[in-house]
C-alpha cells in the first residue's frame, strides 16, 4: 500500500515538474518580456496632435488617449499585465488619427510578450502613420 502511494506521488510530481520545465525553458530561452505595448514616435519637423485608441480582439476598446508630440519626441505605454505574463499571441487593432483628422490608419496586429507595435509619424511621407511590430 506505501509502494502504491509512492508511484502515485511520483506519477503527480512528474508533469507538475514538467510544465514548470516548459515555461522556465521558454523564458529563460525567450528573456523577459518587452516592457512597451506601444511606442509613437514623432519624425516630422512640426508638432502633431496624435489619438491613439486600441481594440481588443472582441473589438473592445481597451485604451484610448491623445498626445500632443513635438519634433523626434515619443512616448510609449507599458503592456498591459496579461499580455507582459502570457506566452500567446493577442491580436489587437490600433487605430491612430493624426491631427484631427488630417490622416488616419486602422491596422491588425498581433502582439505577444516579446513584441512592441510601433507608431511613426512622418509627415512629408506618402503615407504619414506607419504603424509596425518589433519582436526580439
Amino acid at each position: 500500500m506505501q509502494n502504491i502511494r509512492k508511484i502515485l506521488l511520483i506519477l503527480l510530481i512528474i508533469p507538475i515538474v514538467a510544465i514548470v520545465g516548459y515555461y522556465a525553458l521558454i523564458f529563460i530561452l525567450g528573456g523577459p518580456a518587452l516592457p512597451n505595448f506601444f511606442e509613437l514616435n514623432n519624425h516630422d519637423a512640426g508638432t502633431h496632435e496624435v489619438s491613439v485608441e486600441i481594440l481588443n480582439s472582441h473589438n473592445e476598446s481597451i485604451f484610448k488617449e491623445s498626445y500632443r508630440l513635438h519634433p523626434e519626441e515619443s512616448v510609449s505605454r507599458t503592456k498591459p499585465f496579461n499580455l507582459k505574463n502570457s506566452f500567446e499571441q493577442k491580436k489587437y487593432t490600433f487605430k491612430v488619427v493624426l491631427d484631427n483628422g488630417v490622416a488616419e490608419e486602422k491596422t491588425s496586429i498581433s502582439l505577444h510578450r516579446w513584441s512592441t507595435a510601433t507608431i511613426n509619424l512622418y509627415w512629408d511621407n506618402e503615407t504619414p502613420i506607419i504603424i509596425g511590430v518589433v519582436t526580439v
